[in-house]
């Protein structure tokens, strides 16, 4: 990958923000190739995080999808708009599964309000539409003790799956985990909750 090329664009983020809004957010088509561009960017770093992920190194992972996150972000929102982005299906996808990844590796590294946020940002992104992501923040609102965040995951997991329309991949289930399962959890969450607040 061109390391120079993401690190220029990072040091235009972190310190020249005036500069990038003025770059980035002018309406103009001809942006089209420095978004696409910014995308490419994001899958390089995004790549680079995951072999971080391999190799162990979480927190160098956690900022690198940190810094992909900045240039996948607005670039697939200005393609969407403009509806000029040569793949827009995937682009998206690959931004969900951005956030999803970073929420994952900030969970490791026990910084459950960062994996929230990066949690929220996958379902943000794809409507609730996206059983993995949905998966990942029933996983994080598990790990801070949020029982209503993590019941409300899996009832919308359940509803997908009435519904037999999305386009996950996961319908039959989440990481090997019948609907069956699902419902058996979301039954214990809602008495424990019930008994918490005195019902």
């Amino acid at each position: 990958m061109n390391r120079k090329r993401w690190q220029d664009h990072l040091t235009m983020y972190r310190f020249g923000p005036l500069i990038a809004t003025f770059l980035f957010a002018a309406p103009n088509s001809n942006n089209s190739e420095r978004w696409i561009d910014s995308l490419s960017t994001a899958k390089d770093i995004s790549n680079e995080a995951a072999d971080k992920v391999k190799a162990g190194r979480h927190r160098e992972a956690a900022q690198l999808y940190e810094d992909a996150m900045l240039f996948g972000r607005k670039a697939a929102l200005n393609l969407h708009e403009g509806g000029d982005d040569d793949g827009a299906a995937l682009d998206w996808l690959d931004l969900i599964g951005l956030y999803r990844n970073s929420a994952d590796v900030r969970l490791l590294l026990d910084d459950v309000e960062g994996a929230r946020r990066d949690a929220w940002g996958a379902c943000v992104f794809s409507q609730n539409e996206d059983i993995p992501s949905l998966e990942c923040l029933a996983n994080v609102c598990k790990a801070g003790g949020d029982d209503i965040g993590q019941m409300q995951a899996l009832k919308r997991i359940l509803e997908l799956d009435e519904r037999k329309d999305t386009t996950s991949s996961s319908i039959s289930g989440i990481g090997g985990t019948s609907m069956k399962e699902i419902q058996s959890t979301i039954a214990a969450l809602d008495e424990k909750i019930k008994k918490k607040v005195g019902w």
